[in-house]
């Protein structure tokens, strides 16, 4: 029997940067975070999904990394002075709510209720390439802003608006054989 791992650095994950351009992404989870100075923010774990390879004008994106993962976080504002306020401008809420399909007018009471309501939807998004620098070191990084994300032009077969009430396929399936893996998943 083969050993667990046959250790080969050349197989590594990509940990490289996307390429600039638009994607189709997956929120796999999004979760609330925060600076050592108390800065808070959401973290939106994207993943490039890899359903979309033979899409053309995804060929050069989503083709290319498919399920790499995009972290994007979403600050609370800063007042004119620059202190944080502990709140997230609207407008940012909006364009996120309005990307993963929340419908307007809907009445989200709280920050977990929000970001639960985004997890595992799918949007269409613009990443960008920039360089940081950081304790004198120049390294190159992506920069996905929330005004630039979009309701997904690709959507998942069967999905729902996020507000609505999906009953349970697999209720009454408890003793079903079926297995679902990774693969099976298009992000």
């Amino acid at each position: 029997m083969a050993g667990f791992l046959n250790v080969d650095y050349k197989k590594a994950t990509d940990t490289s940067i996307l390429s600039a351009g638009t994607y189709e992404m997956g929120i796999h989870s999004v979760q609330g975070d925060g600076s050592k100075n108390g800065h808070e923010c959401m973290v939106f774990d994207m993943i490039v999904r890899k359903d979309l390879d033979k899409v053309p004008e995804l060929a050069k994106t989503n083709a290319k990394h498919h399920g790499q993962h995009l972290f994007v976080r979403v600050w609370t504002a800063k007042d004119a002075n620059g202190n944080d306020t502990g709140a997230y401008k609207q407008s940012d809420l909006n364009y996120i709510a309005k990307a993963v399909g929340i419908p307007d007018g809907a009445d989200v009471k709280t920050q977990d209720d929000f970001m639960r309501l985004c997890e595992h939807k799918t949007v269409r998004v613009q990443v960008g390439v920039n360089t940081n620098e950081y304790n004198g070191k120049k390294r190159k990084q992506n920069s996905c802003f929330v005004n630039t994300w979009r309701p997904t032009k690709y959507p998942l077969q069967g999905s729902k608006p996020a507000n609505t009430q999906q009953e349970d396929p697999f209720q009454g399936n408890a003793g079903s054989d079926t297995e679902i893996n990774d693969d099976d998943l298009p992000f």
